[in-house]
């Protein structure tokens, strides 16, 4: 048993974990469970079928700074279980807090993302940033940099609105890996996005091409392509009685 000492303090992350392999060895499964801000015990999932991303910090940008809440409850997964790093951002909505969206806090934001790199057997890490227009070129230029920090081995992925895949093409030529299109919670674009799916026509962003994002308490959405990475959360703890759940969504 191991303790994940995050950036800004000690986060109380139980991990059972050994003998992982390094990275670039096996790719990451074919599904993941997103293990959000909760106690976890995923030691039922299989590390050969099922990879685990979880929220390890959170980032608040207010005015010219970066509020960090380190990931304080505990998580245990299976040895050899393939991890990603989460990293939500949230911009202040308050008047006098509203970020400033500077070189300084951009720099910030990257060493935070370095700093999840170091996390014990993290294999890859994630972005999870629903950025609205004002803050794009801020959010390009971060991964854009993120990405010639941590080199080109570590797989960098992001989350993605649906719109962001659909219609717009902001993200075209960023240097990451996979943007994972958010299918559910969508919003009023909701009709929009079944009938793209619907129509049988992929997303106009090929970095949203290799998987989906969905959430076990939706029905998932129709006009699904077979064979892309899936992407699970739950607005509650898993158990080991949602693997049956689990299994037949992939298959799906």
């Amino acid at each position: 048993m191991r303790a994940l000492i995050g950036s800004a303090a000690l986060v109380s992350v139980i991990l059972a974990l050994s003998c992982f392999a390094p990275n670039g060895e096996r790719p990451v499964p074919a599904t993941v469970i997103w293990a959000w801000e909760r106690p976890e015990d995923l030691r039922f999932l299989d590390p050969g079928r099922h990879a685990v991303a979880f929220l390890a910090q959170t980032l608040i940008l207010k005015n010219d700074s970066v509020e960090v809440i380190p990931r304080r409850q505990p998580l245990a997964i299976s040895p050899g279980s393939y991890v990603i790093a989460v990293t939500r951002i949230e911009s202040s909505r308050r008047s006098e807090e509203r970020p400033s969206l500077s070189a300084a806090q951009r720099e910030a934001v990257i060493g935070h993302l370095q700093e999840s790199v170091k996390l014990p057997e993290v294999r890859a890490i994630q972005v999870d940033f629903d950025a609205v227009a004002s803050e794009r070129e801020f959010y390009r230029t971060l991964l854009i940099d993120a990405r010639s920090r941590i080199g080109p081995d570590l797989p960098l992925t992001i989350t993605a609105l649906a719109s962001w895949c659909s219609g717009d093409r902001w993200m075209a030529g960023l240097p990451i890996d996979d943007a994972v299109p958010m299918l559910f919670d969508i919003g009023p674009q909701r009709n929009e996005i079944l009938r793209d799916l619907n129509g049988g026509t992929d997303w106009n962003e090929p970095l949203c091409r290799n998987s989906y994002g969905l959430s076990v308490n939706e029905p998932p959405l129709p006009g699904l392509k077979r064979g892309r990475r899936i992407y699970l959360f739950k607005d509650a703890a898993w158990t080991a009685d949602d693997l049956a759940m689990i299994e037949k969504i992939h298959e799906n």
